[in-house]
């Protein structure tokens, strides 16, 4: 059985990417933020005969890092899917604010990227390395200055890294998904925000979490084999023009 590491684990599209390598028989070591996560996780889990391991703390701490570097063994797969955002116009982003997005976005992701890559070659697997990024890492868009640096910047380092560990068959890519909901409460809440964004979408749908999910799971198959240094973008066609 295949061991797969996400990080960012404990809701939304990292739930469900837990519980769709889940269904396909992976074992799991899930880095989430909060407790109550583990128990909602351990509910949804239980059905599947797996191991699952879980690992709280938060990715902007280096003890964190650390500590993951010396209790994580073996991983086939490193779902890079934990992020923050930060929706203020540039001029009122402060630089602890810039700090902390790049720390989680791109910073861990570059760490324990590192970290999980070293155990692969040292064990000669040849693994996947897939990173949660947006399509605003290929497009950019009004007061989201520092969450584009990050995804923008996350592209980035998945193609450097594709050309770094290729020689060792590890393969790096991105899936970049378009607004998705997370939260059902949101289509009420936001409802007009939601429908200006719809707007901008050729196929007039947001992605959704078993959509991205399923994209996952798909670039860490054989199928994928010859797939690395890309981006799936699942966006509706928002980037292919105005």
């Amino acid at each position: 059985m295949e061991t797969t590491l996400i990080t960012g684990a404990g809701r939304g599209i990292g739930e469900q990417i837990a519980l769709k390598f889940a269904s396909e028989n992976h074992n799991l070591i899930l880095l989430i933020k909060n407790k109550s996560h583990k128990t909602k996780l351990l509910k949804k889990l239980k059905k599947y005969n797996i191991k699952v391991e879980f690992f709280i703390g938060d990715l902007k701490s280096q003890k964190f890092i650390n500590k993951l570097q010396k209790n994580i063994k073996k991983v086939d797969n490193l779902i890079n899917n934990a992020g923050i955002a930060n929706k203020k116009n540039f001029l009122k982003i402060s630089m602890k604010e810039f700090e902390d997005v790049l720390n989680v976005n791109l910073k861990s992701v570059f760490k324990l990227s590192q970290i999980i890559a070293k155990k692969m070659v040292k064990n000669k697997i040849r693994g996947n390395i897939i990173n949660l990024s947006s399509q605003l890492g290929h497009v950019a868009a009004y007061n989201r200055a520092a969450y584009c640096v990050s995804k923008f910047g996350l592209e980035g380092l998945t193609k450097s890294l594709a050309m770094d560990l290729g020689e060792y068959g590890i393969r790096v890519n991105t899936v970049a998904p378009t607004k998705t909901i997370v939260n059902p409460d949101e289509i009420k809440k936001t409802k007009k925000r939601l429908e200006l964004i719809r707007r901008k979408i050729p196929l007039k749908k947001f992605s959704t979490t078993e959509e991205i999910a399923s994209i996952v799971f798909f670039l860490s198959t054989n199928a994928a084999n010859s797939i690395t240094g890309t981006s799936i973008i699942s966006d509706g066609g928002w980037i292919t023009g105005k």
